[in-house]
């Protein structure tokens, strides 16, 4: 169980994916026996949004979860990859995912197994603020430790997608498009993503900074070189890290300004390695959802708008959790009217095919 409110230790290295220390590290936390002891099954819980390749910074990239592997196995883990992408949670959607992300070839060279189990059982949450109860998936559950690797990447909902929502793939499938309609306000919606996390706390957090996203992520977004991993047992405190490597108050985190509310963060962060300041990066460019962390001022409502890149493949109609699209002219459609800006339509579009735009009525 993590301690929030106490001091805690954020290791950061400088790093390409051909040359990833996970033992230096790791060694100011302990090293990865410090985790993981022997015959225990780990879960390496990796980020996967939908179908996408690593190149494009949407998935944790496989050269981390090799280096992972290996060391889960040095001491002598049972190691397995998982994750709820976004849409439905079956074998066939996880198939495609897993295929697009370099991880089928992954399993292949390590024989690392790939979950397939998409069963799942209601959990309570003792102290939740908006939930009481959760859908949680079963090969979550059934791990003996978890060791999360969230990507770097923006979020035109909530700002930025770091280790507090990476544990948001405990949830499966459409029930988090369900969430969406239900936690509709910033602020609703990352209770709701603390609650989850409050009984779903990994073991350890591996962040993959090596290629992050910027501008209109978590899929649209373009991919930078910031070259850094950076490793603790506290999700909080890396994103706070992180919004200090990119020079952004964490106030304007919808995660971070709850965590903050509900006392979860850390009382001090010790940098062992490099600090935050050594790893700087300037302009990083945020969502054109978020020009008010920047500006502060208001920024206007941005709203879908899809474009002339639409297939008609329907995952924006399906994924909708107020049923606002439809496919007209060989097209979607978004019903502005109906919308409640949730964006998860543009999370799950692997065209770029819908814009987030200003519509003047």
């Amino acid at each position: 169980m993590i301690e929030y409110n106490k001091d805690s230790i954020v290791s950061i290295e400088k790093f390409s994916y051909s040359d990833i220390d996970l033992k230096s590290l790791l060694a100011p936390l302990g090293g990865i026996n410090h985790f993981i002891q022997p015959g225990e099954r780990t879960l390496i819980k990796v980020n996967l949004l939908n179908a996408s390749t690593p190149e494009k910074a949407v998935v944790t990239n496989p050269s981390l979860i090799k280096a992972v592997i290996k060391e889960v196995r040095k001491a002598g883990g049972i190691p397995f990859i998982g994750d709820s992408p976004s849409g439905k949670f079956s074998k066939r959607r996880l198939d495609k995912v897993y295929a697009s992300a370099g991880l089928v070839d992954l399993a292949n060279e390590l024989d690392v197994e790939l979950n397939y189990n998409t069963d799942s059982k209601k959990m309570e949450i003792p102290n939740g603020k908006q939930l009481q109860k959760v859908p949680i998936c079963d090969f979550i559950k059934d791990s003996d430790k978890i060791i999360s690797l969230p990507k770097l990447k923006t979020h035109s909902f909530m700002i930025l997608t770091l280790a507090i929502k990476n544990m948001y793939g405990a949830v499966p499938g459409l029930t988090k498009a369900k969430y969406h309609s239900q936690y509709y306000k910033k602020e609703a919606f990352a209770d709701m993503l603390l609650d989850v996390l409050s009984i779903n706390q990994p073991d350890l957090v591996i962040m993959d900074g090596i290629v992050a996203m910027e501008g209109d992520g978590p899929f649209s977004g373009n991919p930078i070189d910031l070259n850094v991993l950076l490793a603790s047992n506290n999700p909080v405190a890396i994103d706070l890290a992180i919004c200090e490597i990119l020079q952004i108050n964490p106030i304007g985190i919808p995660t971070l300004k709850r965590a903050k509310m509900r006392k979860l963060w850390p009382t001090k962060i010790t940098y062992p390695l490099q600090t935050p300041k050594d790893v700087q990066y300037s302009g990083f460019k945020l969502p054109s959802t978020a020009g008010y962390l920047l500006t502060g001022k208001k920024t206007p409502k941005k709203s879908p708008n899809p474009n002339e890149k639409c297939t008609c493949c329907r995952e924006c109609v399906e994924i909708c959790p107020e049923d606002a699209i439809t496919i007209i002219s060989k097209r979607a459609s978004v019903d502005i009217s109906k919308c409640i800006r949730c964006y998860c339509c543009h999370e799950v579009c692997t065209e770029s095919a819908i814009d987030l735009v200003t519509i003047k009525k």
